[in-house]
């Protein structure tokens, strides 16, 4: 007689097979987007550890060519691969949704082609603009290229798992590649391989993608649904690059407006505060499929209560956690960089604020996006504007600030764009955010308030890091009924 696997085996065995979308998955909500934070944390930390170590070890300068050569594949990803990702979690759900589950392997299996293909003609865009541009370095660029096709390899792989539902895979091949990576970053660190900095991080995401790639259809995906699937990864296009695309382009622009350690100051401002754009974007790729399967259902009311949930739960989560940290930038800066980044701590605190306000309107753009290409093509047009009012205030801001004009043209641009998908969702679905919008105001203002007045003052790091503890303890009591409630509704309904 045959023992029975355990669950441990059997959830090890799983890993390693082929992902399919046709596969049931029966978590709930909450339970899949804690399993996402698990592998979201671990990418989050080796973006982080990546420019710890090298500004720890190899000073500004080295940390400003790395972080620029990351933020150009990154920015270039989003022309088409990262969108695709986006398409994949969308539609795998919602053909999932309708119970048509060979469409949604069908599509997975044709963005998966185009995937490939941009992938490799932008990574040589990569290594061309690298070197002739921003004059990386010959194996820095070639490195900023092989980053690029990991990457686009690796959100398309995990959009189509979540997409599937198949969250607890993603999550623990996130966290391998994650290991994978940093461990031969400490190894190019050791040998004093500077050339071969970026490697690591391209073989930890080309890895996922090799091994989490879904398997094939053979069932050909229908005319109308490819051209539908075409117009979203367009639309897509156009709002990450001009949404998520311009943190990195604020990145590339540095390089044009300021030297090469003011350079390596925002970078190292960047790699502080953007880690948890990295949480947010879980929770959407979380969330979406969820609307997107309540699309199939036409299930209107389901709709109208995620995106509440959701919304309320990041304007108070995210408020408090981004507060505290912007009060708390000085030590954040001297524990992590050293004293020679300590001219850093008012970029980060700007883009920490910035960086807020990207994450609020998550559940809203999610809602949009559920809409199919109408909200798709708002929310676009709206990340559109904004970019091109980015490249003006940088045109106007930089030359006189520097990389401190980058970083409030960044703030003001994405406070704008941020209250459109918002204010959209408000009325559409007739929501009752208007408390919670007054507190978060209120409380934000009095965070910058006491920011300023402590570097007026030049303040020591730690009275900063009272500050920050006094707000912490003031926004989450204030809002702790809130917390409750929301926990108590959000159970039940995310099973359902």
């Amino acid at each position: 007689m045959t023992d029975a696997p355990s669950p441990a085996n059997s959830a090890f065995a799983a890993m390693f097979r082929r992902t399919d979308v046709t596969e049931h998955q029966d978590r709930s909500l909450s339970s899949r987007w804690a399993f996402g934070m698990l592998g979201t944390i671990s990418q989050g930390l080796v973006r982080f550890l990546y420019s710890v170590l090298i500004g720890r070890f190899l000073g500004p300068i080295v940390l400003a060519n790395v972080n620029s050569g990351i933020s150009l594949a990154l920015l270039l990803s989003l022309l088409w691969p990262t969108s695709s990702g986006q398409a994949a979690t969308r539609y795998v759900a919602e053909f999932r949704g309708a119970e048509k589950l060979e469409q949604a392997r069908a599509v997975a299996t044709y963005l998966g082609r185009r995937v490939l293909v941009s992938g490799v003609l932008l990574a040589l865009v990569t290594v061309l603009a690298s070197y002739f541009i921003l004059h990386l370095g010959l194996w820095t660029s070639i490195g900023s290229g092989a980053l690029l096709l990991g990457f686009a390899g690796w959100s398309y792989a995990r959009g189509v798992q979540y997409g599937a539902g198949l969250i607890v895979r993603a999550s623990l091949w996130d966290t391998a590649g994650s290991l994978l990576a940093i461990v031969l970053l400490l190894g190019v660190l050791f040998f004093r391989a500077e050339p071969l900095l970026l490697l690591p991080l391209s073989i930890g995401y080309g890895a996922y993608a090799v091994i989490c790639w879904p398997r094939r259809s053979g069932e050909p995906l229908a005319k109308e649904v490819r051209a539908t699937v075409n117009k979203f990864v367009t639309y897509g296009v156009l709002g990450t690059l001009s949404s998520t695309g311009m943190l990195q382009l604020a990145m590339i622009w540095a390089n044009f407006v300021g030297t090469k350690v003011d350079t390596g100051h925002f970078a190292a401002a960047l790699s502080l505060a953007t880690p948890a754009t990295m949480v947010a974007r879980t929770f959407s790729q979380v969330l979406f499929p969820s609307m997107a399967e309540a699309t199939g259902r036409n299930d209107a009311a389901s709709l109208r209560r995620q995106t509440d949930v959701a919304t309320r739960g990041m304007f108070i989560v995210m408020t408090g956690v981004f507060g505290t940290l912007a009060l708390a930038s000085p030590l954040v800066m001297l524990v992590l960089y050293g004293p020679s980044f300590s001219e850093a701590d008012t970029l980060l605190a700007i883009l920490l604020v910035a960086v807020l306000f990207t994450t609020l309107p998550i559940a809203a753009v999610n809602r949009l996006n559920s809409m199919g290409l109408h909200g798709a093509r708002g929310v676009s047009l709206t990340a559109a504007g904004g970019l091109l009012l980015a490249l003006l205030l940088w045109a106007v801001l930089g030359p006189p600030l520097g990389v401190l004009g980058i970083a409030i043209g960044y703030l003001c641009v994405v406070t704008a764009t941020s209250a459109v998908p918002i204010l959209w969702a408000w009325r559409l679905d007739d929501q009752r955010w208007l408390g919670m919008v007054v507190r978060v105001i209120v409380g934000l203002s009095i965070a910058i308030g006491a920011f300023i007045a402590f570097r007026s003052f030049n303040a020591a790091p730690i009275l900063h890091a009272g500050s920050a503890i006094l707000f912490a303890v003031a926004w989450f009591g204030i809002n702790w009924r809130e917390i409750v409630r929301l926990k108590k509704f959000a159970r039940p309904r995310a099973s359902s």
